[in-house]
């Protein structure tokens, strides 16, 4: 599953990670790729993780900055992507995406050890800009080409992109097979596939689908992303 989280700040402007964890339980994903995460310093204080820590207990936090939430003034909070599953996880090295002076970025990467096999999941939010998002899609391509093509692999996150053959993308449609896109943003009225999810090596996509509800659009500007995906054999 991935999901654009919006520092879990609903549509009245209030903080509450308890609402973003009730989704996030209702569909009950093995592995969830979070963006605009907005964590406590101190990860045993974080609500977000303590909701959620009874069904996904293995999280990695890769905050590219710290950026001041006013509806927690006596917390710092560091904003960045996040990984949480069901099994173990070891981090590697977050690739950076930081392009010149525009907000930071960072691929968060990591391999989980799932009960049929190790599995590397990388968890983006590209940038607003076109030039932005070229150079984005060149260092994942680059970092791509060191792995070897037949260990699996999920890319899931915000694009910000919706164009079937962006140039952005073209790299990585070399690499990866995307999943057929899902309008997801914004959830009030979805019109764009920013979010999306990319898979290699020997896994077999069973379902996609964009979660719609109506509360939805009350927790987030953007629709959950649900995958059924299997390592082949399993």
């Amino acid at each position: 599953m991935t999901w654009n989280i919006h520092s879990c700040i609903d549509h009245r402007g209030r903080y509450t990670p308890e609402r973003t964890a009730r989704v996030i339980r209702w569909l009950h994903p093995d592995i969830i790729a979070l963006q605009e995460a907005n964590l406590a310093d101190d990860p045993g204080r974080d609500r977000l993780l303590r909701a959620l820590r009874p069904e996904l207990p293995h999280w990695l936090f890769a905050p590219t900055h710290e950026r001041g939430c006013v509806h927690r003034p006596d917390e710092t909070t560091g904003f960045g992507n996040l990984i949480l599953s069901r099994w173990p996880l070891v981090s590697e090295d977050p690739l950076e995406l930081s392009h010149g002076a525009r907000e930071p970025r960072l691929a968060l990467r990591a391999r989980l050890s799932t009960p049929v096999g190790d599995l590397h999941c990388w968890v983006v939010h590209l940038g607003l800009g076109l030039i932005e998002r070229r150079e984005q899609g060149r260092r994942l391509t680059a970092a791509l080409a060191n792995l070897p093509a037949d260990e699996p692999l999920i890319l899931a996150g915000d694009f910000n992109e919706w164009l079937p053959r962006a140039k952005s993308l073209r790299d990585l449609h070399r690499q990866l097979i995307r999943l057929p896109p899902r309008r997801s943003f914004p959830a009030s009225r979805p019109l764009l596939p920013l979010d999306q999810i990319w898979i290699r090596g020997p896994l077999h996509a069973h379902r996609l689908k964009a979660v719609r509800d109506p509360i939805l659009s009350r927790i987030s500007d953007h629709l959950p992303v649900v995958a059924d995906l299997s390592l082949e054999g399993h």
